[in-house]
């Protein structure tokens, strides 16, 4: 398959993709019909647009916290997710334009996964009557919805051409631009890192969250940071 890396792609993992893209679709189908048959009054409609709301900000959120991980902690073989989650991270710096080359699957199928397995007791605990667990689902299936999206997002960020309606989204701010997410991609790529609409990186970038993990992990458990690639780019920048 065209774009898969140095980090392989292999064909079993592939197949879990493809479940797991069907797994999510049916679950996003299945809470957002429970949450349309439950809502019967404003005071709920308004409810669950605040959690859908939430769920944006929440997605954006756990996309940068999930970059930085892939970017800074472990390397290609970590145990589990050194293949499949970290080596694709590592190697979208030295070939940006390698994620524009993946096909649906390969792009979107690893968030997949983390969506129906975050979606699993939402579906199995989701009460029909409104209530905190009813818009705690609403809120968890937004931020699913996002998640999904996101490796889409950030493929388009990355695209020479997108259609018309993409980049008016992009334009709008509503998904990741290639104008927001090219502060990422400047050496030595230590900030920026939300990507599914990338707007708290600004937030995050001023009070510096990030380095606040790193400065935390250091004290705790150094062997985990793996800092050698942006001091690696630092030195070429110099």
């Amino acid at each position: 398959m065209a774009g898969k890396g140095p980090y392989g792609y292999a064909r079993r993992h592939r197949a879990i993709e493809l479940v797991c893209i069907a797994g999510a679709i049916a679950q996003f189908c299945y809470l957002g019909l429970r949450l349309a048959q439950g809502v019967t009054t404003w005071a709920g409609a308004l409810m669950i647009a605040a959690a859908l709301a939430g769920g944006y900000f929440a997605a954006d959120f756990i996309s940068g916290l999930a970059h930085w991980t892939g970017d800074t902690l472990g390397d290609e073989h970590t145990l589990l997710i050194g293949a499949h989650f970290i080596a694709p991270f590592r190697f979208h710096h030295v070939d940006p334009k390698d994620i524009t080359r993946h096909g649906f699957i390969e792009t979107n199928g690893n968030n997949c996964i983390v969506c129906v397995l975050v979606l699993a007791h939402v579906v199995v605990l989701m009460p029909r009557a409104p209530g905190f667990f009813f818009y705690y689902g609403a809120l968890m299936l937004s931020t699913a919805l996002w998640m999904f999206g996101t490796n889409q997002f950030h493929k388009w960020a990355h695209a020479d051409r997108v259609a018309p309606v993409v980049r008016r989204l992009q334009v709008m701010g509503v998904i990741l631009s290639p104008e927001r997410h090219n502060i990422h991609h400047k050496v030595p790529h230590d900030t920026h890192y939300c990507i599914t609409s990338g707007v708290l990186n600004p937030l995050l970038a001023r009070i510096r969250f990030f380095r606040f993990m790193e400065h935390m992990i250091g004290l705790v458990r150094p062997a985990w940071l793996n800092l050698d690639e942006r001091k690696r780019f630092a030195q070429q920048k110099t």
